[in-house]
């Protein structure tokens, strides 16, 4: 079993030192745990940049590099596409999309390896993140089946794992969503509500295991129209998923009221989500679905 991970950064940004720890991280959990694989993909970067940083990043980091930028979809599509032609990728490996500003706590590889180990039905796997996460990797027994609330409210892309053979039955994410695209974020839950709609089981690690910021009421305003789309793309195809949207209508509501949302916006965000909701759901792993 390997990990296989999948993230990219903005050289031109303002995340270098955050990056730097990211990479850090990912090294220690070399030591102990399973094999990783970390595809990056590095955005406004020179072919100089490349090769100076090629000799700085853990062994396990394979980078590849774009003189301009793309969507986060886009990014990770293209290392996906580079993955799967680099090395096969097993049926029990697991795969992760860590951002470029989270980190992984010592051990927490290891321990996410051993709960798919423990569980041979388990192919998704969420848990919470925050700034300081308690560092514990995950012990016996933790896990507990994933509702889909769980699914829609507490995935982040940070916090997603997914087996393998799930994994290679989604593949891309949604070049339509993500930041960088017009509709702005929520790749990251439409592809968990994919992975859960052909799952085994999924299950929720109730606790942070991952560093990283915590989703508040202003990304959840900023990020609202792309989420309103994924659940009205999802809604019918379970009655949770239904409850789910419709919640985010009423959400959208409360943001209204307290001005984080503009009428405007809201009415944009409601009439986009009504053409995703006469659409049936796209499935990645069969584009012309």
């Amino acid at each position: 079993m390997s990990l296989i991970l999948f993230s990219t950064t903005d050289l031109a940004g303002p995340r270098r030192q955050e990056f730097a720890r990211m990479l850090a991280s990912i090294e220690r959990n070399c030591h102990g745990g399973p094999a990783i694989r970390l595809y990056v993909l590095l955005q406004n970067a020179t072919p100089e940049r490349l090769d100076a940083l090629q000799v700085q990043v853990p062994s396990c980091c394979r980078m590849t590099a774009i003189p301009g930028r793309c969507s986060i979809s886009a990014a990770r599509n293209q290392l996906i596409a580079r993955a799967l032609e680099d090395e096969a990728i097993g049926a029990d490996d697991v795969v992760g999309f860590p951002d470029d500003d989270c980190w992984y706590p010592d051990g927490v590889a290891a321990g996410l390896a051993d709960s798919f180990a423990a569980l041979a039905d388990l192919d998704v796997l969420i848990c919470r993140v925050a700034l300081q996460p308690d560092g514990a990797p995950p012990r016996d027994g933790e896990v507990r089946p994933a509702r889909v609330r769980d699914i829609v409210r507490v995935t982040t892309s940070n916090s997603m794992f997914l087996r393998g053979s799930v994994f290679l039955r989604l593949g891309d994410f949604d070049p339509e969503l993500g930041v960088g695209t017009p509709n702005g974020g929520a790749e990251d839950t439409d592809y968990a509500i994919r992975a859960l709609l052909v799952a085994g089981q999924a299950g929720l690690i109730d606790r942070a295991l991952i560093a990283h910021p915590v989703p508040d009421q202003d990304s959840a305003a900023k990020y609202y129209r792309s989420a309103l789309i994924v659940l009205a793309r999802h809604a019918g195809r379970r009655p949770a998923l239904m409850m789910e949207f419709l919640r985010k209508i009423a959400v959208g509501g409360y943001f209204l009221a307290r001005r984080k949302l503009s009428a405007r916006g809201l009415f944009a965000a409601l009439m986009a989500a009504a053409g995703s909701f006469a659409m049936p759901a796209r499935t990645r792993a069969n584009p012309e679905s």
